[in-house]
Order: structure tokens, then sequence, then C-alpha cells
């Protein structure tokens, strides 16, 4: 009963008087089957095996067997051993092509994919396990070679063909089984459910892992019967021996046809049959033989059999191997310590131990030649997870199978885990004859979670054929690691001796963790014949069954060219794929990160991959283009999603280049809707703009057709692969529109302006959608993309706002773009302007009214289009580091207020005046509102004067001009200043001042202001402030302000005296105090004073300018040829002033004190008249205008340098050597030539008028050299502004002067004649007093004779008698009179 030997458990269990098969005969084709059972749904297509021989027939199965517990597909054949069809009904030969047609189209979903795999849904897994797949426990397995799955709860097993089947009916109705066995509680592990390769039709075995009972039926028919009584009849039953207590078969390993290895929790492992030696079907377990145990005799077996003494309690892995022999097969046995046990197992349970090794220390030994052995190797902890045969080694066309050599090639699964640290790695075993090597390890560094505890099942590891890829599958998620190695070469050979070799390609397939979603089941699957490459199917919990299907190297390629997972390939997954399935969480693991700049150049890349429809991923072909916009458009939605949601925070400019191409592609979509609209309703031969304009573009700005290909449609195969380049569209849609005028004008058939009309609003269309759409997708999306909202304005980044910096042009506000937007408008403009009155030209083909209405109300919207692209043009350019292109953006936004202004009146007079007002408030533009209302009533007031007299219907006209007054005074409160000043604004350029003063008086507080603010208003606001605000010291202000801007004479004039009155009237209302107005009357006084000396002075010239024709040129050359002939002659600067000036007088403009003073003293002395009062006190004028100036303005410095000059202009101006020669000359002679003299006169002019108190005259001597250098004239304000090279010019032509002056010191001893002719004009004046005196008293006394004598002669006439004359002697003491002579009466 000890015996280790087969143990045919089911003999008993079994009905003796069941028919025994009789070989393959026995089928379901020939059995006849019970109706219920005939309702079950099974068709014999149901069981055809997938994979087939050419000739339809199966591979015999012990031909080539293949690893791990799976049979190679077409492996399996009919228990004898004879071939036989497949099929039992319906034989045909066509059914394997029909078969092949449907596996190349399955139904599959495709859920991912790149250049190195692709994961795919399977069509066919049952509605029951994807509705059910949550509410419960789960276990799943697959069988490859038949192309089945099982999946069992606790007490049901759904089978179903996986692989696609000919039938697709059968693939629906999956076949349930009730289990004979149910667990003792939920909580006990879920049945194993196998299935066993059989011809025709697979075989079932359930295995109850804690109980050990087994149920076995030969045929899925059998196991389906709804007959409970005939289902567990035709069942062969059993159990396996030796579980102990609390012990449960956790795992069945395929180890044979037939045959089976458990792997119990305890470590022993059971070799389990399902058929014995005859072939009939019976349960035979058998006890693998315990190795370990050294305790021998019988108390050793007792204890190894019930105490499990001496087993491998830390299983890991069983798998099974290739076949040695006809009924031998070697197996492995892992752990998770590292211990590895080969076997070889045979049908009739002579299993051996062949080797038995202890790897651990070489994986370690592996792991630390890496070089990333973990640093804490301390804390870490070494544990195999899982093993699995390698395939075959590939030569050329011949498979070599293991058996030919004596080594054992394994792939093995290990975790170094730590406290918080979790690294997994792929080593290469070699087991040779007992040793072990390990040449190669893949560190695994995409994926490094913690392993699952409790019950969540372990890794396993899957490598199918031909090995290229590792599949390594934990609960939720799946691994690939490539085992591709590289080929040799100097760089590959150190690595191969640094025992560590790159790893081409690595990724993680991870399942969302919000739909629980757990993996309970998976399979290396094998390649149909015609695909290369290697596959696993995974079944999930709650979704189905799926397939991740890798591809081999392409030929002619070396493993080092498989594509390396990159940031570019993740994006794309989760672009084109993360939105369009529930199972894979695209999000990425903390693991594979990429560099920031990897993932804005992958971004960038897959973006315009998009928009070029360049990416593989991307179907270019379809009925529907509009389908084909909308997906390009949501794969560019879901790519800034999740680099928003996963990735490294992109720059901004990164981000704008990413919304640039996304809203290219939504105006692509809707100029694609207006095209396709045209093309509905075009008339027949009638050329279509878009298409027309995409002929027209260059073709280095879009992608060529290729007829070869037959593509003809231009419009599409644009907006497939061009509408990256979308910008030139708005361009070219005038353009094209130009040309083709042109073209039919030189064809001599100019196309009517019907059509022409009806060619602007498509070109209308092309730029409104471009720009409308682009502008609302960036503002309706900023956010999506990183961008604050509120710094945006209808998709207008707003001024200032640091996002310009580096920010690229936005191709929305290229020059190109603006210039393109603003010739259509204007070209609409000019169009309708030409059109006759009755919108007919001369054909009868004119436009109908209608589509000129359409197109005026789309003009509305392109000129707020336009307004659009040249703020975001002048604000990028602004906005920039460089000087130059910010004051090209200045320029810009200063000069386009013109054209926008232009472009809102010329929308009102289309009609469209609501919206010139809504435009103009949105951007608000002041001017332009100003211009529109004032325009619209002054034209809408004449239409009515004229209506009115004409006695017609008005009505309308007065609603116009009540609307526009409304919007007037409404602005004033919604805008206050801003509205007040553009519009009172408008009244001054007009010069309409009798208005803005009459009708502003509604707007009072606003006019006030506006005037007051305005400096250029100052010569008539004094007007409002006097009979509005009644505020004089304002107007006076204003006035004093005005003063500056006063060009003519008599305007100047005017408003000195005025503000002088205004002064005066503030003085006496006490708006101002008495004592503070002093200074400002002085100054006002000297102010008039200089004011009319240049009256003086253009009253002198006068009688010369009457010469002249009446032209100022002319009249200044007049006086230029009489007065500037002398003294500025060779003096550039000086002539070149005294001509400006000579000008200014001439039209009776203002000259400043100093000009005017310069002016005086730069007319020839023999150009005067020599006895006139203005030539002999000139100069003396000169030095009173000066003086008056400083007293005014404060400059000292400016008076001292400017009288010096004067003094030195006084001298020079007569030939002092020729008057120092005083040879032969009386006394008479001398003095009259000094006292001829400018020196002479004005000298004796200051003392006359007492000049010379506050300003005696300079000595000669110290006149040298002033203003002769470009420092002498800094001091002076009148300079201030003026460069060095004009000062140098200056100083040049006063060094002239001086050398005169140094002429008359020297040669004429003007220093020895000084103080002489000082003291002659001084005692000529005296004289002159005196003589005047003299003749004043002789005037008098003269007078009081005669008034003597007149009374005299009065009284004589009145007869006055002696009486009188006594009395009027008696009282002649008591009259008195005054200083005259006159009585004082009284």
């Amino acid at each position: 009963m000890f015996s280790n030997s087969t143990v045919p458990a089911s003999t008993a269990l079994r009905n003796p008087r069941r028919r025994q098969r009789t070989g393959s005969d026995d089928s379901v084709a020939v059995r006849q089957l019970p109706k219920r059972l005939k309702r079950s749904g099974l068709t014999t297509e149901t069981f055809q095996p997938l994979h087939q021989s050419p000739n339809g027939h199966l591979h015999n199965h012990e031909s080539s067997p293949a690893a791990n517990g799976y049979l190679r597909p077409g492996s399996h054949s009919p228990a004898g051993g004879e071939n036989t069809s497949l099929a039992i009904r319906n034989r045909n030969s066509r059914k394997p092509e029909r078969e092949r047609r449907s596996n190349r189209g399955d139904g599959s979903i495709e859920l991912t994919k790149n250049d190195t795999y692709a994961v795919n849904r399977l069509a066919t897994t049952p509605i029951q396990f994807q509705e059910q797949g949550n509410s419960g426990k789960w276990h799943g397995n697959f069988a490859p070679s038949l192309g089945y799955a099982v999946a069992t709860t606790q007490t049901q097993a759904f089978i179903w063909r996986y692989k696609q089947a000919s039938n697709a009916t059968a693939l629906s109705k999956p076949i349930v089984v009730q289990l004979l066995h149910v667990a003792n509680s939920s909580e006990d592990p879920l049945p194993l459910g196998v299935l066993v390769p059989l011809s025709p039709e697979p075989g079932l075995l359930i295995i109850m892992p804690v109980s050990g009972k087994v149920s076995y039926w030969d045929s899925l028919s059998s196991a389906a019967s709804v007959d409970r009584g005939r289902q567990r009849q035709q069942a062969t039953q059993g159990f396996v021996t030796g579980l102990a207590a609390g012990e449960h078969i956790s795992e069945v390993t395929e180890a044979e046809p037939q045959g089976f290895l458990l792997t119990c929790t305890s470590g022993k492992i059971v070799h389990l049959t399902v058929a014995d030696v005859q072939g009939k079907a019976s349960i035979g377990t058998q006890i693998l033989p315990n190795s370990s145990a050294e305790v021998g005799g019988i108390f050793g077996s007792l204890r190894n059999v019930f105490g499990g003494g001496g087993w491998l309690r830390d299983v890991v892995a069983v798998k099974a191997g290739h076949l040695l022999h006809k009924a031998q097969r070697e197996c492995i046995v892992g752990t998770t310590k590292g211990l590895l046990q080969v076997w070889d197992t045979t049908w009739n349970g002579a299993h051996s131990l062949k080797y038995e090794v202890d790897a651990k220390s070489q994986l370690l030994k592996s792991i630390q030649d890496t070089g990333t052995f973990p640093r804490d190797s301390d804390n870490q902890f070494l544990k195999v997870l899982d093993l699995a045969f390698l395939p075959a080694v590939v030569t050329g066309q011949e498979v070599t199978s293991s058996t030919a050599s004596s080594a054992t090639r394994l792939l093995v699964l290990t975790v170094m885990s730590g406290a918080n640290t979790t690294r997994y790695n792929l080593h290469v075993v070699n087991i040779t004859r007992g040793e072990i090597d390990v040449p190669v390890v893949h560190p695994i560094t995409c994926y490094r979670s913690p392993l699952a505890t409790g019950t969540a099942p372990k890794p396993q590891l899957l490598v199918p054929d031909p090995g290229q890829i590792a599949y390594v599958v934990f609960e939720t998620s799946v691994v690939l690691v490539s085992l591709e190695e590289i080929e040799e070469s100097p760089d590959s050979q150190l690595q191969t001796e640094a025992r560590r070799v790159p790893d081409p390609f690595q990724d993680v397939l991870d399942l969302r963790k919000d739909k629980g979603y757990a993996i309970v089941g998976c399979a290396a699957d094998a390649m149909e014949k015609d695909h290369r490459g290697s596959a696993c199917t995974i079944m999930i919990r709650g979704y189905g069954v799926i397939r991740v299907s890798v591809a081999s190297v392409e030929e002619g390629l070396t493993s080092a060219d498989r594509t390396a997972l990159t940031a570019e390939t993740k994006l794309e997954q989760a672009v084109f794929y993360g939105s369009q399935q529930s199972l894979l969480d695209m999000s990425g693991r903390p693991e594979m990160q990429f560099a920031t700049e990897d993932v804005r150049d992958a971004a960038l890349r897959i973006s315009r991959s998009i928009t070029s429809s360049s990416s593989k991923l991307l179907s270019t072909a379809g009925p529907s283009m509009e389908q084909h916009l909308q997906k390009r458009a949501t794969a560019l939605a879901e790519l800034i999603k999740h680099l928003r949601k996963h990735c490294h925070p992109l720059d901004h400019v990164t981000r704008w280049k990413l919304l640039w191409e996304a809203e290219k592609m939504a105006a692509a979509r809707a100029i694609w809707r207006v095209y396709n609209d045209t093309v509905s309703h075009t008339h027949e031969g009638e050329k279509i703009l878009l298409y027309e304009l995409v002929e027209c573009i260059s073709e280095n700005d879009k992608t060529e057709n290729r007829p070869e290909h037959h593509e003809t449609d231009h419009v599409r195969h644009w907006l497939i692969k061009d509408v990256w380049r979308l910008e030139f569209v708005v361009p070219w849609a005038f353009k094209a529109l130009d040309t083709l005028h042109r073209w039919s004008i030189e064809d001599g058939q100019p196309m009517s302006s019907a059509y022409r009309a009806r060619l602007i609003s498509q070109a209308y269309d092309l730029q409104l959608m471009a720009l409308e759409t682009a502008y609302s997708f960036r503002q309706s999306n900023a956010s999506l993309y990183g961008f604050n909202e509120d710094a945006m304005f209808e998709g207008l980044l707003q001024r200032d706002y640091k996002e310009y910096d580096g920010m690229p042009q936005p191709w929305t506000s290229s020059n190109i773009v603006c210039e393109a937007v603003q010739t259509l408008a204007e070209y609409f403009q000019t169009f309708a302007s030409d059109l006759p009155p009755n919108s007919s030209d001369e054909e009868g083909f004119g436009p109908p009214p209608e589509l000129l209405l359409k197109i005026a109300e789309k003009n509305a919207r392109l000129i707020d289009a336009i307004c659009k692209t040249h703020i975001e043009r002048f604000q990028f350019l602004q906005a920039s580091d460089q000087a130059r292109t910010r004051k090209l953006g200045q320029d810009l936004e200063k000069h386009f207020s013109d054209p926008r202004k232009a472009f809102l009146k010329g929308l009102a007079e289309m009609g469209q005046l609501l919206a010139a007002v809504e435009l103009g408030e949105k951007y608000r533009d002041m001017d332009a509102l100003a211009e529109v209302l004032e325009s619209e009533i002054q034209v809408s007031q004449e239409e009515l004067s004229d209506l009115v007299k004409a006695g017609e219907n008005s009505e309308e006209v007065r609603t116009k001009i009540a609307t526009c007054e409304g919007f007037v005074d409404e602005y004033f409160d919604k805008y206050g200043t801003a509205w007040a000043n553009a519009y009172f604004a408008r009244f001054v350029a007009q010069d309409r001042i009798s208005s803005l003063l009459t009708h502003g008086r509604k707007q009072r507080r606003h006019l006030t202001a506006f005037l007051r603010n305005h400096p250029e208003c100052n010569n008539f606001s004094w007007i409002n402030e006097v009979s509005v605000e009644g505020q004089y010291a304002a107007a006076a202000d204003g006035l004093r302000s005005a003063q500056k801007q006063a060009d003519t004479l008599w305007a100047k004039k005017i408003q000195v005296s005025i503000s002088k009155l205004a002064t005066m009237a503030a003085v006496s209302v006490q708006q101002k105090e008495a004592d503070d107005v002093k200074p400002f009357f002085h100054a006002m006084d000297g102010r008039l004073e200089v004011l009319s000396v240049q009256e003086q002075l253009h009253d002198y010239l006068r009688p010369t300018l009457r010469r002249a024709l009446n032209d100022t040129p002319a009249k200044t050359e007049v006086v230029m040829e009489q007065y500037g002939k002398r003294f500025v002659k060779g003096k550039p600067s000086l002539r070149g002033a005294m001509k400006l000036h000579v000008a200014r007088l001439v039209e009776e403009r203002v000259l400043d004190a100093e000009d005017l003073a310069d002016m005086i003293t730069f007319m020839d002395e023999d150009g005067l008249d020599p006895d006139s009062d203005f030539a002999i006190r000139r100069f003396m004028i000169a030095l009173q205008v000066v003086r008056l100036h400083a007293d005014s303005t404060g400059d000292l410095a400016s008076k001292e340098l400017l009288e010096k000059i004067i003094w030195r202009r006084c001298i020079i101006q007569d030939d002092w050597p020729s008057i120092n020669r005083t040879e032969l000359k009386d006394e008479t002679q001398v003095e009259n030539e000094a006292g001829a003299t400018a020196l002479f006169k004005t000298l004796r002019e200051g003392f006359k008028s007492g000049f010379w108190d506050q300003n005696p005259p300079p000595n000669p001597s110290t006149l040298r050299g002033v203003g002769t250098t470009v420092p002498s004239f800094r001091t002076s304000s009148r300079y201030s502004d003026a460069t060095d090279n004009a000062l140098s010019v200056i100083a040049k032509d006063l060094e002239i002067e001086d050398t005169a002056l140094r002429t008359c010191i020297e040669e004429g001893r003007l220093e020895e004649w000084w103080t002489g002719i000082v003291d002659a004009a001084q005692s000529s004046v005296r004289n002159e007093a005196d003589r005047n005196g003299e003749e004043e008293s002789k005037r008098v006394e003269a007078e009081q004779k005669s008034r003597e004598k007149k009374s005299r002669d009065d009284r004589a006439a009145w007869g006055v008698d002696g009486m009188e004359t006594k009395n009027a002697a008696a009282g002649r003491s008591r009259l008195e009179t005054d200083e005259e002579g006159d009585v004082v009466m009284g």
C-alpha cells in the first residue's frame, strides 16, 4: 500500500457495464446523442482544432511536443497514433482555406499596437464570462494547440474556442459544464480545469484542489450533457492520493499526452494520468520520489508519505520539457530559493531524478556582474518566481531539439526585494551534467512594483517560440522583455564578458485599476504558420481574452534594429488607443519616465504626424472625410490630455505649438464643411475656389498628388496631408480669387459680377473658417493646454502676458496672414463701391441683393478677424527683447488705427451700422466709433433735410439719427473720459469749435475735463471756462499755455491780452491773489513789448515787402537781398538762420525773443535808413528784447551770452581802424565820425533811457572769444538740444565776428577809445537834456506871457470899470497860481 506505483483509483468508481471505446471512430459523429444534448449548441465545427497540416490531417503528437507543458500547433493526434480526418460532419477539402480566411479577419479588436507588438481583444470571449467576470473568482486555462480555453468557478466550467473557427455561430455559444464535485467552502481554491488533447474533440479534466477528487471526460460533448446522471455516468472519476491535512493542489502542468504533473502546497509533485497502458480512460496518480529525504527504511518512507518530510516545500515552478523518447519527458522543478531538479518522467511511472543543482549563488553573481546589484544588498533577498524552458535553437532552416545536446536551457525569473526596492531579472541558465552556468542576465528595468501578498497568484513566465520575447505575467500587469542577443562585435563582446547584454526592448502592459480587472489565466500561444513572431494569450476577469503578439525582426535587420521603446512610441499608444479601450492603463509607469526633452520632441513629432497623416496608426482613405478629420482631432486632444496628466510639465513654447496644430485641425474641419456645402450648391461649370486654391499653392507648400496611386482629389488630399500648413489657405484665398479674375479678363471672357461675388463669398468663408475657428478653439481649449483663460480674450493673448516670452510667431498673425485678410476686405469694398446702383452689370448678371447682404455680414466678421490678427501681431512684436522689433510693433499699432477706422466706416456705409458699432465697442476704438456715429449723423441730417424739403417720409432717417445720438449719449456713461476725448477731438479736428462748445454743454463735466486736458484747445477753452464754468483763473491759465502754441503774431497778442484780462477778472472775484499775479503781469507786459518789437520790425520791412510778389519765398529773397548781403556773408549758419527768421516775419508768425534779437542784429547797416528811429535804436532794442525774455524765463545764462554777442555785433558794424586814423581831421570831423557809429548810438540810447543803470555796457575786451567754442553754448538753454556738429558750425561763424572785434580793438584802439566814447555818449545825453530843459523853460515862460496877455485882452473886451480894477488889485495878493501860471480857484 506504500508503493509508489500507479494506483488505478478510478477502477472502483467506473461503471463496468459502460461500453468501451473502440478507437477514434467512437466519436460525437457516430454516437446517437439525446435530444437535449443536441440542443446544447455544439457542432462539429466547435471541436475542429485550429492548426492542421496542408492535407487536413493532424500531426503525430510524438514528433514535436512543446516545452513548458504545451504542445506546438498541430502536434496532437489520436491515441492510436493514426492520422484521422479532423472534420466529422460535412467534410470537404475547402474547410482549411475558409478557416485561414477567417483568421485574417477574425473580428478581434485592436487595443494597442506599435512597431514591436500588438494587443488584441479576441471576439470569441463568451458574453457570460464578460458579464459575470467581476462578480466572483475565476480560474482560467488555455489549450493553445487546440484553440480552446476553459474558465472554472466553484460550480461550473466554461469551455469555448478562443481561436476563430469557420462557423461564427459556434463562437457565441460556450459549453457550460456543471461540476460533479463542489468545494466544501467558498474560500477553497478554485477547481482546476484542463483540456486534454484528444481527437476528434478534446477531453476535460477537472481537479478539486482540496479534496483531490478528479473528474475526466474524454469528450466535451460528454461533459456538457445536461443530464446529470448521464454526465456522471460518462465521467471517469478518481482522486489524488497522499494529500495531507491542509494540503491542496496548486498547479497542473501538462507533462505528456494524457499525463499531468500536479504541484501540491507541501512541495510534493504528483504524476497524474487519464488513460491506462491500453489507452482506456483511467485516473492514475503517482508521487514523484523524494530525493531529498536521506532517511531510509520503512519509517523513513512513512514519514515521507504522511508527514511530507523532506519535500521541497517552496516549489515555485514545475515545467515539462521536450519529449526525450516516445513515452519519456524531461521535467524541471524549481524552488524559491534557487534549487533546481531535472527529472525524467515516463508514462509507466518509472520517474528518476537526473540532476539537482543549487543555482542561488550563480544567480546572485550574475546580478552582481550586471552592475545593478542593490547597494543595500545585505537587506535584499533573492527569490525565484518562475522558470521556463527556452525554445530550441534555430540554425538555418533546421530545428534542433534539446535532446541533441546534454544541456538544459532555462530562463529563470527572480526578484531581489528589500524594504523599499524590488528588482526583477531574467537569467539564462544552462544545466549540463549537473553543472550550472548563467551566461546572460536581463534586468527588468521597466517594472519594479512589489510582489503582491496573500492569495494573489504568483507571476508566470512564458517564452513562446521562437524565444525572442519573454512574457512575465503578474496579476494586473504583463511585462515584455526581449531575449534577442546582439550580434558579435567588439562592443558586444565586451558587454558579453561583463554578462550584461543591453536589452533592445522592454515594456509593460498595465490593466486599469479602477475596473477590477485581474489576470486569471495565460498561455504561450503559437502564431499561425504564415505569421512570424510569438504571442501569448491572457484571460482577464471581467473583460475577456486578449492576445499579445510580438512581431519577429524583419528580414535583413539585426536584433539591434528592433524598435526600442521610446517616448514617442508610448505617447502614440496612449494617444491612439488610450481612450478607445477600457482595459489598458496608458498613464505610464514611474520606472519608464523619459527626459522632458524627449517627451517634448516626441509630442511635437506625433502632433505633426497627425496633422500630416504620416502616422502609421492613421488611415488615409475612407468614404467620410468628416470622420477622418474628427479622428485626427480626437487624437490631438488625447495627446495633450495625456501630456498634461501623466508627463512632466511642458514649456509654454511647446504647448503653444501643440495648440496651434490642434486649432489648425479644427479649422480644417470647418473648411471641409463649408467646402462640402459649396460643392452641393454650386452650378455646373462654375469653379470652386478651394479646389482652384489648392492647385495654385506652390509645390513647396503642399504635398503633391501622386497620379500613379490614383490620387486625383486635390482638396481631400490636401486635407489629409497638409493641414499643418493651413496658414497658406488664408493668403491664397485672395490670390486664387484675384488670379481667376485676371485669367478671365486675359481670356477675353471676364467673369460676371454675380459669379465674382460668389467667389468672393467663398474666399470670405475660407479665411473666416480658418481664423474664427482657430481663435475660438484657442480660447475654449486654453486651460486644456495649460494657459490661463483669463489671460485671453477670444483667443488673443493679452498684452504683457508672460507667455509671450520666447513664443514663436503665431500662425494666425504672420505677416502674410495679416496682409491677406486686410487685402480681401479692401477688395470687396472696392468691388461693392464699383457696382452700379441697381446692383446689376451691363449684361444683367449682377449679384443678387441677398448675396451682397450675406457678404456684407461676412465682412463684419472678417473685419473682426483683421483686428485680431493685427492686435496679436503687434503685441507679439512689442513683447520682443529686441528694441528694433518692439519699435516695429509700436509702429504697427499706431498705423493700424487708420485702416480699422476706415473698415468700420465702410462697414457702416454698407448698411452694417450696428455691426460697426459692435466692433468699435469690442475693441474700444473710440476714435472709430466717434467717426462712424458722427458721419452717420451728419449724412442722415443732410438726408433728412432733403426729405423734409421734398415732403417725403423721414421717419426711418429720424430713427437712425436718434439711434446714433443714443449711442453717443450712452457712451459718455459707459466709457467716460475715453469716449469724451475721442468724440470731442473729432469736433476739434474738423474746426467745429462752435458746435463743440454748443453741443458739449449737455456733457458739461466731460467737456470741461476734455478742454483742460488737451493743451491744443487752450486757445478757445477759456470761452467754456468763462461762460460755462465761471473759472477766470482757469481761463487765464489756459491762455497762458496757449501762448506757447500760438504761431501768428496777432493770435499771440490777443491771447496775452485776454490772459491778462482773465487774470484781472480772477483777482476781482478772488480766484487769485493780487500779490501772486504781479510777476505774471510783469511777464505778460514783457511779452507784449517783445511782440510790439516784432510788429515794429515788420512795419519797418513793409515797404521792402511791397516790392515782391505775394509769395513767401519771393518776399524772403527781397529782404535778404537788401539786408543780408554783407554781415551774414560767409557765415552759412547765420545766413540760414536769418533766412528762416525773415520767412517767419513775412508770414507774420511769432519769432522767439532770442531769434528776434538775432534778426535785428543780422541786418546790414548800409541797408537801413540811417535817420530812422529803428536804425538808430536797433541794438538797444535787441538788448531790451533779451532782457525782457530773461525776466520772464529766468534764463540768465542765455541772456549773458546773447548780450555779449549783440554788443560785439554792435561794435563791428563800423570801421574802427579808419575812425582811429585821425590825422588831418579836425575835432568836429572826429566827433562826427565817432558819433555816427552804432556803438555811440546804442550807448547814447541806453543812457537816455536809463537802461545802463541795471546793465552797464561791457568793456570790449570782455567780448573776446564769446561763442567761439562748443562748450560756451552749453550754458544756454537755447542750445541745450543742439548737437556738437551744429554748434561747431555756429561757433565757426561767430569766430569770424570775434576776428573783426579783435581788429577793432587792436587796429582801431577801441580799448583806448572806449572810455571817451562812453563819456561822449553820456555827455551828449546830458547836453541834450540841458538843451531840452532850457527850451522847455522858454516855452513855459512864453506860454505864461501869452496867457497873461490874453487875460488882459479879455478884460478889456468885457469893459471892466475902474472899480473892478481896484477890487482886483486889492485881491490880487490873495490869488494863487499853479506852476504854469494858471489861477487856482477856491
